[in-house]
């Protein structure tokens, strides 16, 4: 009698494991999830595909190399222009331009884009600005964001979609520490003899059309050549 009640108790214990709540994990299950890397269940986590290598340079000239994260036209709320993310072995900052001298991130293994802290150009404070050129004429590229137009639905009964932004970028001039000076197509050659109106070469290039709106690449490069 004791051997039936000893075979039936183990009976029922086997079933009720067996019909244990398939909701609910098992060990191996939690151990799972407990496996599952931090950066992919923080919802504050960047995507770090988004991350290049890079560093900044600090108000006292020490470089702090890390990564720089990205801007990304589906996040029109981040713009490192005006505050960048940086992360490194000493933590994650985010940084003004009143805070930096300036940042660089790597698109090759050995060239980097650097953005300087400057005076805006558009008179909004301080931004960083893309350098392209470096020397007695800086050349500096200021990138905006606005809404696709063509992409926006019309009419009132117009499904409701993400907004498309498309960027498009300003390049100013700056002699020295001067004024920002755009670079335009519209009235290009004028307002260069201005601009370089002490170079008598560089004045010469533009009355001779060896200097135009396509060509200002070669004029920055004979600027800071001659004046260097």
């Amino acid at each position: 009698m004791r051997n039936i009640t000893l075979i039936a108790a183990l009976i029922v214990v086997s079933f009720g494991l067996r019909a244990e709540d398939p909701g609910k994990p098992g060990k191996s299950d939690v151990k799972a999830v407990n496996e599952t890397p931090a950066m992919n269940v923080s919802p504050g986590k960047p995507d770090s595909k988004r991350w290049k290598n890079g560093f900044v340079v600090t108000l006292k000239g020490d470089t702090v190399m890390g990564k720089i994260k990205m801007m990304d036209f589906l996040d029109a709320l981040y713009d490192y222009q005006h505050a960048v993310a940086f992360k490194s072995d000493r933590g994650f900052n985010q940084y003004s331009p009143n805070e930096l001298k300036s940042f660089s991130y790597y698109e090759e293994q050995n060239k980097a884009v650097t953005l300087q802290a400057v005076s805006s150009p558009e008179g909004a404070g301080r931004v960083f600005l893309k350098l392209y050129y470096n020397g007695p004429c800086k050349v500096y590229g200021l990138t905006e964001s606005q809404v696709n137009a063509d992409n926006a639905p019309q009419g009132i009964d117009a499904p409701k979609m993400q907004s498309s932004f498309i960027s498009k970028e300003k390049k100013y001039f700056q002699i020295g520490n001067s004024q920002f000076y755009p670079v335009q197509r519209t009235g290009f050659k004028k307002n260069m003899k201005e601009v370089f109106a002490s170079c008598p070469k560089i004045v010469e290039g533009l009355n001779s059309n060896r200097y135009n709106y396509e060509k200002w690449q070669d004029l920055v490069k004979d600027y800071n050549n001659l004046v260097h």
